[in-house]
């Protein structure tokens, strides 16, 4: 049995390996999309199985069907399908749902299973919206950049989603609330909430700046303001884009403010890329950096910080 996600808007999706193997392909072979299910359809039921795919996107209502899949081999297979329209932690809508092998399990077995993995594919939502609610409180950003900072942190680990929210969710049970001052202030708001009119409030955002200029063949990279969890997304995209020569690339961080374990693991994967490349990473830091912790996976000098 293979499972899929597909993003009702363009059709993107996400297939387990057992789902590619069912297609007669390798996990990753190619991109899988609704088009690419539909492809591999018996061309006289691919209609059929469209326009289910198409009623899941206007209700919450299940389907089900069997049909002739054609193999990247030419070979066909019957198979069942489950599958159910939801909103997404997104918003999104999206359409979740399952390929059996019709011919090697028993059927009563199956619904089942296939009822249970919907029940917990709709479950999940509730805690990737808790962990979503940890990150917006801690970084000040709201519920869409959150998700992305949770897909993004997936991605760069290879952690599943729903996986990475239950960790970042028992880690706030864990931590035991936010500190003592920090509630003061969330108290006082929540009291303000209360009020009848609206108020406004100014809050200072924690961003980064990047900039990047070459000097005697050397490509130096100006890092101001905070390196965390919320800011490694565009702290990777910068260095990821800055230029390569053959002097190296030197990071001055001496103007940030914090650098955090996200943004230490960042560098650590850009150092040893570049040695692969057989240039060489040097970062300058401020004296008494807790980048030094990181031994000899980061080359480090300490220097004073600008005036």
């Amino acid at each position: 049995m293979g499972h899929f996600r597909i993003n009702a808007e363009d059709g993107r999706a996400e297939w387990s390996d057992q789902l590619f193997e069912l297609h007669g392909m390798a996990p990753g072979e190619v991109v899988p999309s609704r088009d690419v299910l539909l492809w591999h359809v018996h061309p006289d039921q691919r209609e059929r199985v469209d326009a289910a795919l198409r009623s899941c996107v206007r209700s919450d209502q299940p389907v089900a069907l069997s049909y002739v899949l054609v193999d990247l081999a030419g070979d066909e297979l019957m198979v069942d399908l489950t599958a159910v329209g939801q909103a997404g932690p997104d918003g999104r809508r999206a359409i979740v749902g399952f390929l059996l092998d019709a011919g090697v399990a028993f059927r009563s077995a199956v619904a089942a299973q296939v009822d249970d993995q919907l029940r917990r594919a709709v479950e999940s939502h509730a805690v990737i919206d808790q962990a979503k609610g940890v990150l917006m409180l801690v970084y000040g950003i709201d519920g869409e950049a959150a998700f992305e900072l949770l897909r993004w942190s997936s991605q760069q680990r290879n952690v599943k989603l729903l996986s990475l929210a239950e960790r970042v969710v028992r880690a706030a049970v864990t931590v035991g609330g936010l500190a003592p001052d920090v509630r003061a202030q969330l108290d006082e708001l929540f009291f303000v909430a209360f009020g009848e009119e609206a108020v406004d409030l100014e809050i200072a955002a924690m961003g980064i700046d990047v900039t990047t200029a070459v000097h005697d063949g050397v490509a130096v990279l100006t890092v101001r303001g905070t390196v965390d969890l919320a800011t490694a997304g565009t702290f990777a995209a910068a260095l990821a884009a800055a230029p390569r020569p053959s002097g190296g690339v030197v990071i001055d961080l001496r103007e940030a403010s914090h650098v955090g374990s996200a943004g230490v693991a960042v560098l650590a994967s850009l150092s040893r890329r570049e040695r692969a490349r057989g240039l060489r990473l040097r970062i300058v830091a401020a004296p008494g950096s807790s980048l030094a912790l990181a031994g000899d996976a980061l080359d480090v000098v300490e220097a004073a910080s600008r005036p």
